[in-house]
């Protein structure tokens, strides 16, 4: 587990526009997680820490066995940790979680023993201070035939109206800037794409307007910047 990459993978699960809110989020979770971890799995979390993510955190230091926690109970400590409102937390915990299973799968079986399934999806994470459709105006669904026409355009893309996928394999620090470069993309467009999942080598990623759960021409805008990113990273742009 690599230091920046986790915290890259955190702001893009949760929306993150700034790095330090994804620092704050890791620290936060990292630190509640710890206290409610059993010790087995509280030292399993230690060892696959970046050393500098288990210092941040204070991870070592946890006490450990505080019980199996609520949802609510969660959301609550990582909000006096963080400082953040409740809903904002909420986006924090499943940002780091899902980032910790992605990058590690027996520590997030270890995780997900302790942590209620809600908290444990790796789907879009959008807090309220994200990139939004609403910033290009409403959002305009594409139909199934203007759909087919466009993935003739974008053919590393799959799916239908509801959304669409690819998956990229590149080296470690080739996704860093994929992802790097996605992030000012969204700014821009006002979009985001969905994490679907993540590993050190291979990144899936969805695209669909979640708040009415289609495909949008916004979406097929940013499916397309992302296929010029991906184009250009991986000529060694």
């Amino acid at each position: 587990m690599r230091h920046q990459e986790f915290l890259a993978g955190v702001a893009t699960r949760g929306g993150f526009a700034e790095t330090d809110d994804a620092r704050r989020a890791a620290d936060a979770v990292l630190a509640t997680l710890a206290e409610h971890l059993p010790g087995d799995d509280r030292t399993a979390l230690v060892e696959a820490l970046p050393n500098l993510l288990e210092v941040e955190s204070d991870v070592d230091r946890a006490n450990g066995g505080g019980g199996t926690p609520t949802e609510a109970g969660l959301v609550d400590e990582v909000a006096r940790r963080s400082g953040w409102a409740p809903e904002r937390a909420r986006y924090a915990l499943t940002a780091v979680i899902g980032q910790l299973g992605a990058e590690d799968a027996d520590l997030g079986e270890r995780i997900g023993r302790v942590v209620p399934a809600d908290l444990r999806g790796v789907g879009p994470t959008l807090p309220p201070d994200a990139a939004s459709e609403g910033a290009q105006g409403r959002p305009q669904p594409v139909d199934a035939d203007e759909l087919d026409r466009e993935l003739q355009r974008l053919p590393e893309w799959s799916g239908d109206v509801s959304g669409i996928e690819r998956t990229v394999e590149l080296p470690p620090e080739r996704l860093d800037l994929v992802l790097e470069r996605l992030r000012r993309a969204e700014s821009e467009l006002g979009a985001r794409l969905r994490i679907v999942d993540r590993t050190p080598t291979s990144l899936t990623v969805r695209a669909r307007t979640e708040s009415m759960q289609v495909v949008a021409e916004i979406d097929l805008e940013l499916a397309a910047r992302f296929d010029e990113i991906v184009g250009a990273i991986g000529a060694g742009g």
